[in-house]
């Protein structure tokens, strides 16, 4: 019998440490991002720097961010103040922006970007930050490109708001202020001595205008939550599904605003007790509250109500095979082990039929007025199929997929996959409008590609 109880013993600890560390790894699941800077090692003034975001992803499914990232080097570079942008359900993802060209030689670091989401496992608002990074810029700051344009581009688009305003400098002392709204542009470049004078205070002007369009937009989203709130608060279901909550012990907090499209908002309002959290949901569509629901258990209730199944079912095989090895060494005679036998598995990826249903979804996407969505699902196949062609089964970057392709000298391939890449790349970064037919022409020629 000491063999048996050793043997439970040691089933018992194995069912802790698993439930243990089960459970740590559930509680500390959260985005992570790194910033990369290509060829960090070797810039030079007048090269193209690209900066990239890598993201990971544990919760296997879309995750809706907010991204705030300064990127200057020297007076040349990008100022994000909030941008939009939806991770995919995949472990990981790059991201690159536009690229950005020193006209200065000298050692800069860039600021880490910070990443707020909603942790779909406790309904929290996080925030993570990237790394900070250090280059090197080195050449003649004097070259002919020093004397280029210069200028640090701010952009700010969340909440349905699209606001980017670019200030120019270059080796004189002009400057000037380029604002878009919604795609809209005012403002142009001005020149000449007395120009220059002019193009400064409009530089004033201009960005204490900007400073007022946000502090007005900010005001009327925070009309516009008040108003959803009251109506809300005036809708039947909602008050049914309210005094529920209370007379069970709940109590309502903080509600939450996420605005789907341009007239669609979603609302959330969560109500906590000492243990347990519940929420109800609806949509503000065109005016009016639609589809209130109540939200009966959380994702983390959920998570650990699948815990406990698994938990069980594993109690359940360690008294099977308790049973098992107290019979076995109950026998007179034991058995004698056969050989292993040996399996060969091979593991196959339909590539091509994988491909072709992310260009449909982007198809889908561009249809439901996700544009930016469409154009990077598009982008995603083709780096996904050129992958499992050539082999090299990982995730590539589109630099890494060019720079193969240009490898193998199939010019025809490499101009058409480079097309687009950068169309797509520009309308994810929003440096680009997309139009009906350049989606039809690059879905087109991705089809053609994927064979």
């Amino acid at each position: 019998m000491s063999a048996w109880r050793k043997t439970m013993a040691f089933l018992v600890v194995v069912v802790f440490l698993f439930v243990l560390a089960v459970t740590t790894i559930s509680a500390a699941k959260t985005l992570e991002v790194r910033k990369i800077v290509q060829n960090a090692d070797d810039i030079l003034v007048g090269d193209d720097v690209t900066i990239l975001l890598n993201f990971k992803n544990p919760f296997k499914q879309e995750i809706p961010i907010q991204i705030v990232d300064r990127n200057v080097i020297g007076n040349n570079g990008l100022d994000i103040q909030c941008l939009e942008a939806t991770l995919p359900a995949t472990d990981e993802l790059v991201l690159a922006y536009e690229p950005i060209v020193p006209f200065k030689a000298g050692k800069y670091t860039l600021d880490a970007a910070a990443i707020s989401f909603t942790n779909p496992n406790t309904g929290d608002i996080e925030v993570v930050e990237s790394n900070t990074v250090s280059i090197e810029v080195k050449g003649d700051s004097t070259m002919p490109q020093a004397q280029q344009k210069q200028g640090i581009t701010t952009i700010y688009r969340c909440g349905g708001t699209n606001i980017q305003s670019t200030s120019y400098s270059s080796s004189s002392t002009s400057s000037s202020l380029n604002i878009q709204m919604g795609g809209q542009q005012s403002g142009s470049p001005q020149q000449g001595s007395v120009e220059q004078r002019v193009a400064n205070n409009q530089l004033n002007q201009n960005s204490g205008q900007l400073k007022k369009e946000l502090e007005q937009e900010m005001q009327r989203q925070q009309e516009l939550e008040e108003q959803i709130s009251k109506e809300l608060a005036n809708n039947s279901e909602f008050q049914q599904y309210d005094a529920q909550l209370r007379a069970a012990g709940f109590n309502q907090t903080q509600p939450s605003f996420n605005q789907i499209a341009q007239n669609h908002t979603q609302i959330t309002v969560p109500y906590r007790n000492e243990s347990a959290e519940r929420k109800i949901k609806a949509d503000y569509i065109h005016g009016t509250i639609q589809n209130v629901t109540l939200e009966e258990s959380t994702p983390e209730e959920k998570a650990e109500s699948k815990l406990l199944w698994w938990l069980l079912i594993l109690i359940a095989v360690v008294i099977v095979t308790g049973w098992y090895l107290y019979d076995k060494y109950h026998k007179i005679v034991q058995r004698p082990e056969l050989p292993p036998i040996a399996v060969e598995s091979a593991q196959t990826v339909d590539y091509v039929g994988d491909a072709r249903r992310m260009v449909e979804e982007a198809e889908l996407l561009f249809r439901n007025n996700r544009e930016k969505d469409a154009y990077e699902k598009i982008s995603r196949a083709i780096r996904f199929y050129f992958s499992y062609k050539l082999g090299l089964n990982t995730e590539l970057l589109n630099t890494e997929l060019l720079n193969t392709l240009s490898a193998k000298r199939d010019l025809d391939t490499y101009s058409e996959v480079k097309s687009c890449l950068d169309l797509c790349g520009k309308v994810e970064f929003a440096s680009y409008k997309s139009k009906e037919k350049d989606f039809h022409k690059i879905v087109e020629i991705t089809k053609a590609i994927i064979v």
